[in-house]
């Protein structure tokens, strides 16, 4: 995994032109008042951001690395490291990026790889993506998901008011096989969008969601529902509180199918400095196989 990180991070540096990105230290601790135990943990976090260009051809790389001090584990957070081209008519790119296939952002029915917290992780593979009338985008893709090759299919358009997306991938098992749509719309302030989903190969094979956003007290206010094998609520806040000083709150339960639920509910307030930025936040989660978990962390982060 060093290996790893450390190869990306030559590639990355060797492909800038001008790069940017931020080094952070953070302790995150953890109190169970049941068991009166108390652990932290100090944790290196960064991100390294290049890109260089020849015309229409280009290289890209984003990586958000991060090791754990207390566990030893290492990350080397990939999210792109992508060549590619593209003009007006098409475009097309070969390496590690994202495949984002989520219509909702708290609680998505469906992904094709774990969401991470700070960065959407990159997939190996390839894609090609056109852009037809009356279709806004037509976008083929092949996958590394699972150790499985998966080919997906998606078009993006728009209806009316309504923007659509529409996918069908496939891989062989245990990667995923699927059909799925989103949408969103405006409905006066609101943005309210949903997606679905027809699985194969899975015990549930139904899975959707619904959610709504709009700009309330100075920041973005986000509520979802999702249904993936159990249900799932959440809502969400992010805004700017004075000049310097943001807020990012969360609240999320779940019911998982023939389970008890498990909540969860933090936030975070950050100062944002002229070279880097300071936060503080306090989460709590409880789960009744585990019990409850009090989340507090503190962090600094400087920016190159």
């Amino acid at each position: 995994m060093r290996r790893a990180v450390l190869g990306a991070f030559l590639l990355a540096a060797a492909l800038a032109q001008g790069p940017s990105g931020s080094l952070e230290l953070r302790a995150e601790a953890r109190y169970l008042p049941g068991l009166g135990a108390f652990t932290l943990e100090p944790v290196y976090a960064g991100s390294w951001l290049a890109s260089a260009a020849w015309g229409d051809a280009y290289v890209e790389a984003a990586l958000y690395p991060s090791w754990n001090l207390a566990t030893d584990r290492l990350d080397a957070g990939v999210s792109k490291l992508d060549i590619g081209y593209g003009n007006g008519r098409f475009a097309l790119g070969l390496g590690v990026s994202p495949e984002p296939t989520a219509t909702l952002r708290l609680v998505p029915p469906f992904a094709l790889v774990v969401p991470a917290a700070d960065h959407p992780p990159g997939l190996a593979g390839a894609w090609f993506e056109a852009y037809p009338a009356p279709a806004r985008r037509l976008r083929l893709a092949l996958r590394r998901v699972s150790e499985r090759p998966v080919g997906l299919v998606r078009t993006d358009g728009r209806l009316g008011a309504v923007d659509y997306q529409l996918f069908a991938l496939y891989g062989p098992a245990p990667a995923p096989a699927a059909l799925g749509m989103g949408a969103s719309t405006r409905a006066g302030s609101w943005i309210v969008y949903g997606e679905a989903w027809r699985r194969w190969r899975s015990p549930e094979p139904w899975s959707g969601g619904v959610g709504a956003s709009r700009y309330l007290a100075g920041g973005l206010f986000t509520v979802e529902a999702a249904y993936a094998q159990g249900w799932r609520l959440a809502a969400g806040y992010g805004g700017q509180l004075a000049e310097a000083w943001t807020l990012d709150a969360l609240a999320r339960i779940a019911w998982p199918s023939g389970g008890p639920g498990a909540l969860y509910a933090g936030a975070r307030l950050t100062y944002l400095g002229p070279e880097g930025d300071v936060m503080l936040g306090l989460a709590c989660a409880h789960d009744p196989a585990r019990g409850t978990a009090w989340l507090p962390v503190l962090g600094a982060r400087v920016y190159y």
